[in-house]
C-alpha cells in the first residue's frame, strides 16, 4: 500500500464516527496519519473520544477502504477530492472552523469570493418562497454567489432564483455527491454543478441520517459573509446554520413576516436577538459595500417603497393599500423592475 498524506485523510474521511477532532486525537496519540491508520485495537480504545464500539468499526472497516477507488468513484461522478492539506484548493474559510471538514467532494466551481447564504424553512409558505428567490435573484445579479442547501422550500427557490439570474450558486449537501436529497431536485442539482457548485464533505460510504445535516449546516454558513433567514420557526433546523455564523462572525438578517406565523416565529426571535431586518435585497447588499445596488440608485423614495414591497411578494393592488401611492405609479415602477430583469419570471405573488 502506497498511500500518500492525502489518501490517509480521504480513507479516515470514510470511516463514520471520525471528523477532525477525533483525528486529531489519533495523530497526536500515534504521531502521524500512517501510524493511526494501522494502529491495533488494543492501542486505539487507549485514545480519548475512540472508545471500544468505535475502535471496533474503524478495525474493522478499515481493510475494506481504499482511497484510490474513492477517487475514481467520485470522478466517475464528474466530481473532484480535494483535502484540507491542499493548500490550494481547500477554501481557506473552512479552515476557520473548530471542526473543518477533512475532505471535500466538489462538482463544479467554488466560487472565490464569500457569498450571501439564503436559508429557512422546508415548508416554506408560497410567500416565503417568493422572497427566497426574488432576494437570491437580485444578489446573485450583483455577482453575489447565493449559498444553500438544496433542501425542498426556502433553499430550492434561492437556487433557482440565483441561477434565474444566471448567477453562481453553491448546494451544500449532507449525503454523497451522487445522492441528491430530495430526489426531485436532481434536474436542479445538474443545473447547479453547471454553473456553480455542489460540495459535500460525505463519503461514498455515508448514509443519509438526520445527524448530517448539522454538520452540513456550518460549512453553509461558513462559506457566506451573510446569512439571510426567510423564514423559520422557534425550533427549526435553520438556527444551527446560524449559530455557527455567528461563532464565524458573519452577519446575519431575516425577513420579518405576519407575526402570528408559526414560520416567522424564529425569524422575529433573530430579529430581536440583534439580527438585521431585511425587507429589501438592499439591506444584505449594505454587507457588501463595493456593490453598487444599481436600479435603486436611481429609484426616488416612493419607488423605493414600491420596490421593497413587490419583492417581498406583494401583488400591485396591496402595494397600493400599503403606500397610498396611485396604482399607475406602481405599475410603472413594476414594469420597471421587470425591464430589468428584477421580478422572477411566473412569480405568484400574494394578496
Amino acid at each position: 500500500m502506497n498511500w500518500e498524506l492525502q489518501d490517509y485523510l480521504v480513507a479516515f474521511n470514510m470511516v463514520e464516527g471520525i471528523g477532525s477532532r477525533r483525528l486529531t486525537a489519533l495523530v497526536a496519540a500515534f504521531g502521524s496519519l500512517e501510524k493511526a491508520w494501522h494502529a491495533p485495537y488494543k492501542e486505539l480504545i487507549q485514545v480519548g473520544g475512540i472508545g471500544t464500539k468505535l475502535a471496533g468499526q474503524f478495525v474493522d472497516q478499515r481493510g475494506h477502504i481504499d482511497p484510490i477507488q474513492e477517487r475514481k468513484w467520485a470522478e466517475s461522478h464528474s466530481a473532484r477530492v480535494v483535502t484540507i492539506l491542499d493548500k490550494t484548493d481547500y477554501p481557506q474559510c473552512l479552515r476557520n472552523l473548530s471542526n473543518p471538514p477533512l475532505v471535500l467532494y466538489i462538482q463544479g466551481k467554488l466560487p472565490t469570493q464569500p457569498g450571501v447564504a439564503v436559508i429557512g424553512s422546508r415548508k416554506a409558505t408560497r410567500t416565503g418562497k417568493t422572497q427566497a428567490y426574488n432576494f437570491a435573484y437580485r444578489l446573485a445579479s450583483h455577482g453575489l454567489p447565493i449559498i444553500s442547501g438544496l433542501a425542498q422550500g426556502i433553499d430550492t427557490h434561492a437556487h433557482l432564483g440565483a441561477l434565474a439570474a444566471n448567477g453562481s450558486t453553491v448546494a451544500v449537501m449532507a449525503t454523497p455527491i451522487n445522492v441528491v436529497y430530495p430526489t426531485e431536485n436532481r434536474r436542479l442539482a445538474q443545473e447547479i454543478a453547471a454553473c456553480g457548485c455542489i460540495i459535500t464533505e460525505f463519503s461514498s460510504r455515508s448514509r443519509t441520517t438526520p445527524g448530517l445535516f448539522p454538520l452540513r449546516n456550518r460549512v453553509i454558513a461558513a462559506l457566506a459573509k451573510a446569512i439571510l433567514v426567510v423564514e423559520a420557526g422557534q425550533k427549526s433546523g435553520t438556527l444551527s446554520t446560524v449559530d455557527a455564523g455567528l461563532e464565524l462572525g458573519r452577519d446575519v438578517w431575516a425577513i420579518p413576516g405576519d407575526i402570528a406565523h408559526p414560520l416567522r416565529k424564529g425569524t422575529h426571535a433573530l430579529i430581536k436577538q440583534g439580527a438585521g431586518l431585511a425587507d429589501s435585497p438592499e439591506d444584505i447588499l449594505t454587507a457588501f459595500p463595493e456593490i453598487s445596488t444599481g436600479i435603486a440608485d436611481y429609484l426616488d423614495h416612493a419607488d423605493q417603497l414600491v420596490f421593497k414591497y413587490y419583492l417581498q411578494g406583494y401583488s400591485a393592488q396591496r402595494i397600493v393599500e400599503l403606500t397610498g401611492l396611485p396604482i399607475q405609479q406602481v405599475q410603472n415602477t413594476i414594469t420597471l423592475m421587470e425591464i430589468e430583469g428584477v421580478s422572477e419570471q411566473g412569480c405568484n405573488h400574494r394578496l
